[in-house]
């Protein structure tokens, strides 16, 4: 029995070290960069709702300064894709001492998992900056920061609703997942941004949420961002992104002046539309 008990003690502690040993070599979600100043909208910018008339852009859309790169990418999950190239043309000629990323990127083993299959072209900036060891950040508004600015305009369910399905939205991009409901249920949590978390337990209050709102559109889970989103959730993300976007130009001005030479990855229509207040 005693020895059996210590065969088990072992093998605790060897799942432990393993688990503690993973934790310590994975790559995990960069952090937010927090502004040392409130938001003051100075910079010119298209508004997202605009965006539409100047959406004939090259691809990637590329900002350069003497102190700055920013790469508005296509989303892509494909190593080969020539735009990954470019990535790494701009960063060598650039020399960067801080990158940022578009949104978390999650968990990545490496060695084993590759960063653009698995975490996409940002992914590629993440390596880059781990390797030559300078700071990596999510350039973005937190959710809870973001949902917080979006109660002015809209009610906390409408906004627990858009929060729970815009992962999923953007994941129909790169193919449906086996279970929508499996990954949308990942995602219940973030009623929380807006105290809506009684609300939303389960899938099937996202469904009755969602047949509210939006009772003669097609069902959520054939619902994807690359076209224009039903209802509110279209006015919402025009807003949405441009919060996002002042943050992101914000947020440059702010390195730029502390004499950093800054890498940033994108979404090809942020760039084109944060392009004015880098002219």
């Amino acid at each position: 029995m005693k020895k059996v008990f210590r065969i088990a003690i072992w093998l605790l502690v060897i799942v432990v070290a393993l688990l503690g040993t993973i934790y310590l070599i994975a790559w995990k979600s960069p952090r937010y960069y927090k502004l040392s100043h409130t938001i003051t909208v100075r910079d010119s910018i298209t508004p997202f709702a605009n965006y539409p008339l100047i959406a004939n852009h090259p691809r990637p859309y590329i900002l350069e300064g003497k102190s700055f790169v920013i790469i508005g990418a296509e989303h892509t999950r494909n190593p080969q894709h020539p735009q990954i190239a470019e990535i790494e043309k701009h960063w060598k000629q650039l020399k960067p001492t801080v990158a940022l990323v578009e949104g978390r990127l999650g968990f990545l083993f490496p060695g084993l998992m590759d960063p653009v299959s698995t975490l996409g072209e940002g992914g590629k900036v993440s390596q880059l900056a781990r390797k030559d060891g300078i700071p990596l950040y999510n350039w973005d508004l937190s959710k809870e920061d973001l949902a917080m600015r979006l109660k002015e305009k809209f009610s906390p369910e409408q906004i627990a609703l858009a929060q729970i399905l815009n992962p999923y939205f953007s994941q129909l991009r790169f193919g449906k997942p086996i279970s929508p409901e499996g990954f949308v249920e990942q995602c219940l949590h973030r009623a929380s941004y807006v105290q809506q978390t009684q609300k939303f337990r389960s899938v099937n209050d996202v469904d009755r949420s969602w047949k509210r709102y939006f009772p003669l559109e097609p069902d959520w889970r054939n619902t994807s961002d690359e076209q224009a989103l039903p209802g509110y959730l279209a006015d919402m993300m025009n807003i949405t992104n441009d919060l996002r976007n002042q943050h992101l130009v914000a947020t440059m001005k702010e390195l730029a002046a502390r004499q950093e030479r800054v890498f940033l990855i994108c979404g090809s229509s942020h760039a084109a539309c944060v392009a004015p207040a880098f002219k």
